[in-house]
């Protein structure tokens, strides 16, 4: 038996990881599946005698998840130790750059707050921009999923970062998804929702369809409602192929694609 791990490219949630695990769990020499969403790496323990690497890449290619690169066991553990470094001085800089926030707030006080309030001000400040990553709306995730996309990996192995480039592609499809909105809501936004307020009974239903909305997919997710999404997944699959080809053929008019999808979803 062996234990490789295949970098894929992006597993968004764990729709994914459950199209992952029902396109190679069963299948002949495998053992076990375990897709890292947090990673885009899936660990897959598997008889070399039985099922070849190659074979592993078509089956991971076919569900929408095409290898980026197949790293072993000790490889991966100086990679995850190196990362843990980054990660480090990441949140060294982080914490250096707070205190550097708060000092210049000591020093040049604008609210005429006292020092204690001041401090707790920060902290909440600071847990607020933590919980957002955790909140439903797509746009606080939108900067850490653009950095893991960036860089990408060259025919020699090396990782070529062009963050300008794809942020820019990823910018300008988004300003076109803004302007083509703003051009509606202009055009015609004021006469349709002219009766629509926060007490209105049309706010009111809104409000209240998609509170019940978010509450049910927040159970789904969680796993305490027991509702299979494999309809959408496997309608969706398609589109998430071509879209993974595009971004894979031409990175920046896949990026412009991504960057007017992304925008609305989250809208969505």
């Amino acid at each position: 038996m062996r234990t490789r791990r295949f970098a894929v490219e992006r597993i968004h949630c764990q729709g994914c990881q459950r199209t992952i695990n029902r396109a190679l769990a069963g299948r002949g020499g495998i053992e076990s599946v375990d897709p890292d969403q947090t990673t885009d790496v899936v660990t897959i323990v598997y008889d070399e005698a039985r099922i070849s690497d190659d074979v592993i890449r078509e089956l991971l290619a076919d569900a929408g998840f095409p290898v980026q690169r197949v790293t072993d066991g000790a490889a991966d553990r100086t990679e995850q130790r190196g990362a843990a470094g980054r990660y480090g001085l990441l949140a060294a800089a982080v914490l250096a750059i707070a205190l550097a926030g708060y000092a210049g707030y000591v020093l040049y006080p604008r609210f005429d707050l006292p020092a204690v309030q001041g401090a707790g001000l920060l902290g909440l400040a600071a847990a607020a921009g933590i919980a957002s990553f955790f909140s439903p709306c797509s746009f606080p995730l939108l900067l850490g999923l653009l950095g893991r996309q960036a860089v990408r990996r060259s025919g020699d192995g090396e990782d070529t970062a062009r963050p300008a480039v794809f942020g820019g592609a990823l910018a300008l499809g988004a300003a076109v998804f803004m302007v083509l909105a703003g051009v509606v809501i202009g055009l015609g936004g004021e006469a349709l929702f002219a009766g629509v307020t926060f007490t209105s009974t049309a706010g009111i239903t809104i409000r209240t369809v998609v509170g019940l909305l978010l509450i049910l997919l927040g159970l789904m997710q969680t796993g305490r409602l027991p509702l299979s999404m494999h309809a959408v997944e496997e309608a969706a699959r398609p589109l998430a192929r071509r879209s993974a080809a595009l971004r894979r053929e031409h990175p920046v008019a896949g990026f412009v694609t991504f960057g007017f999808g992304y925008v609305l979803a989250g809208f969505g």
